[in-house]
């Protein structure tokens, strides 16, 4: 019997691609695919079962507006995460990070995640922690 391949994290390089995972985001979908594939910006997803976008910036954003007009930074902010299989939203956030850890020049890794206790529940029980609240988001940190 062969063995299957474990699904690996993949980084999405075309609009098309781009288009059609964002049209799958139950968090963000008002954020076209070609902001998030700007510079500084990027998806990758597992399989299209999950999705994580993010935006390297240089500060801790406090609205949707800051995260996308910010500057290329070394912090790393998740500001949409969506998967459609059990176990797949944990498995991209803790890929990804890995992914970040690896590249050496990321100083954080943070979530910009909606007000809601489920977002809340996800990230504290992956180990995450709550750094800051704003008025339409909440801010996680993933020790790296």
């Amino acid at each position: 019997m062969p063995i299957l391949a474990k699904a690996q994290l993949e980084k999405v390089h075309s609009l098309i691609q781009a288009e059609r995972l964002v049209t799958l985001d139950p968090v963000r979908p008002h954020i076209p695919a070609s902001i998030r594939l700007r510079p500084g910006r990027e998806i990758y997803h597992i399989d299209e079962k999950s999705a994580i976008c993010l935006a390297y910036v240089n500060s801790i954003p406090a609205t949707e507006k800051q995260l996308l007009a910010s500057l290329i930074g070394p912090i790393a902010v998740a500001y949409s995460v969506w998967s459609f299989q059990k176990g797949h939203g944990r498995r991209i956030v803790l890929d990804t990070l890995n992914l970040v850890k690896s590249t050496k020049r990321i100083k954080k890794f943070l979530t910009f995640s909606p007000k809601t206790a489920t977002a809340t529940q996800f990230h504290l029980s992956n180990g995450a922690l709550l750094v800051a609240t704003h008025n339409s988001a909440n801010t996680f940190e993933y020790k790296l």
